[in-house]
């Protein structure tokens, strides 16, 4: 009993006005600027009185940040608990921000608990309901646990779009653009709009809401992200050649993504599209492109191409970790990580070892490199530190086996 306290009060959040206020009027003048940040229909928003929820899509590293710095109260983040392994950022967020830390994909009961304090203490809760920022600028469905707690809570509901924010730095790339980053509200959702609905309305309501598509919004805008390495790291997120099949084949240079098995090449312009030499056809986005290769690897599964003991990818080397939720994760040694259709193979001083699917539960990336999951109660971490080796990859292909086998 005593251990399951200690657990909590560890977890328990709080926030420091004058530290937030420093940062705003510090730190936060800089980032605004280079953002180019501009908020769009707040007066209803702005003149809503807490407790209520904060809803967003999730398209930059920064977005907790940014938005906090534009609206008008704080807000309690919750966010993903990779954050709070190191023992100083976990201050940082806990005890002055008041941040709110969740598993990514699994169901945490002292998060829930945190989410009611905040909110019967007449605090605002900032959630991005996909779980994870998008890799093409395309939203995610949101997680269906946050129509529960939307209905659970019963407060009105506030979403904002970050309009230029997948351009501005998408999640594939380390270099941030130079452009315009919008934060537009729409009017709240009062309870009384959603008291009764089904969890499931409410869902669709919520899904509806919060779709955004960054391509769609570029085409019609045509706004300028300034960068002379446009498609640097695009293969964080393109794994799969459309001209010759090959996977993990592609390497981006400055402003072009090429294929080094067949020399398939595509040039991303100044406003985020690719664009190909006469006679050469290709995906015009990241999303298209992306939507395709999700299809493709769900074909060569499902047609046996790949077959049970062959090896999707070639393998890449990676460092294999230990941990639980937020405490700080223990080194186990240098790995070779092969992806099968049974599961992840890692090979340890010649020692093999499968992650069976079946088994694995809230595989996701962190960060980019990084891929979490949880098998048989403990949480692991493969970190590829090749600058171009892609963890994304490996979510995709576990989401279609996954898919496939339902």
């Amino acid at each position: 009993m005593k251990k399951r306290h200690q657990q909590i009060n560890d977890r328990e959040i709080a926030t420091s006005k004058s530290f937030v206020s420093f940062v705003i009027h510090t730190y936060g003048i800089p980032v605004r600027m280079m953002y180019n940040l501009r908020v769009r229909n707040t007066q209803k928003v702005f003149n809503l009185e807490p407790p209520y929820i904060l809803l967003s899509n999730h398209v930059n590293t920064f977005d907790p940040i940014l938005i906090s710095l534009m609206h008008n109260r704080h807000i309690h983040w919750v966010a993903a608990d990779t954050l709070f392994r190191n023992k100083y950022l976990r201050f940082l967020l806990r005890r002055l921000i008041g941040s709110i830390s969740k598993s990514k994909a699994k169901s945490d009961y002292y998060t829930i608990q945190q989410i009611t304090k905040s909110i019967r203490h007449g605090g605002i809760v900032g959630l991005f309901p996909e779980g994870q920022r998008t890799w093409d600028g395309r939203s995610l469905p949101p997680i269906y646990a946050t129509a529960k707690l939307v209905r659970m809570l019963k407060v009105p509901i506030v979403i904002c779009t970050l309009e230029g924010g997948y351009h501005s730095l998408p999640r594939w790339s380390s270099k941030r653009r130079r452009g315009k980053l919008t934060i537009a509200y729409q009017d709240p959702i009062m309870p009384e709009e959603f008291s009764g609905m089904s969890i499931q309305n409410i869902y669709e309501m919520l899904s509806d809401r919060l779709y955004y598509d960054a391509y769609e919004a570029q085409a019609k805008d045509k706004v300028l992200f300034s960068s002379t390495k446009r498609a640097e790291y695009a293969e964080h997120v393109l794994y799969v050649c459309p001209e010759c099949g090959g996977s993990d084949t592609l390497r981006s240079c400055k402003n072009d993504l090429t294929c080094t098995a067949c020399g398939y090449s595509a040039h991303m312009d100044k406003y985020g599209f690719f664009r190909y030499k006469e006679g050469v056809k290709g995906f015009s986005t990241v999303a298209d492109w992306n939507s395709w290769q999700l299809m493709e690897t769900t074909r060569r599964i499902k047609n046996g191409e790949w077959g049970l003991s062959d090896y999707f990818f070639p393998g890449d080397k990676a460092r294999l970790f230990s941990g639980y939720r937020d405490r700080r994760m223990r080194v186990l040694g240098s790995v070779r990580v092969n992806m099968m259709r049974e599961g992840i193979e890692v090979v340890r001083n010649s020692v093999k070892q499968i992650f069976y699917y079946d088994k694995i539960e809230s595989l996701a990336v962190a960060m980019q490199r990084n891929l979490e999951f949880y098998y048989d109660g403990s949480m692991y971490r493969l970190h590829f530190p090749a600058p171009r080796a892609s963890a994304y990859k490996y979510l995709a292909v576990f989401e279609a086996v996954h898919a496939i086998d339902i």
